[in-house]
């Protein structure tokens, strides 16, 4: 078995008010983490999320279908705003 080298790290530094800084330590501590790892997941989640996204918009742009008419759009809208609505009403 051969041993990857690390990947390479940078150091964040961040100026929060005492008062976000407790709540993220005591964030941290009730899930048995440290502030560190809480900002590194963070921030794994945001790059993962932009990647999604940027592939979603190429796939998008990429379609080769015809567009939707926007009288089309929003009567889709609409409906989709009813069923919600009727949801929301039943509970």
């Amino acid at each position: 078995m051969t041993d990857a080298a690390p990947e390479p790290t940078q150091r964040l530094n961040v100026d929060l008010p005492k008062s976000q800084y407790f709540a993220l330590k005591s964030y941290a501590l009730h899930n048995e983490t440290t502030v560190s790892q809480l900002v590194r997941d963070s921030l794994r989640g945001i790059v993962e999320y932009d990647t999604w996204f940027k592939a979603k918009v190429r796939a998008a742009q990429a379609d080769q279908r015809p567009a939707i008419e926007p009288a089309e759009w929003k009567a889709i809208r609409a409906q989709k705003l009813a069923q919600r609505k009727a949801l929301a009403d039943k509970t």
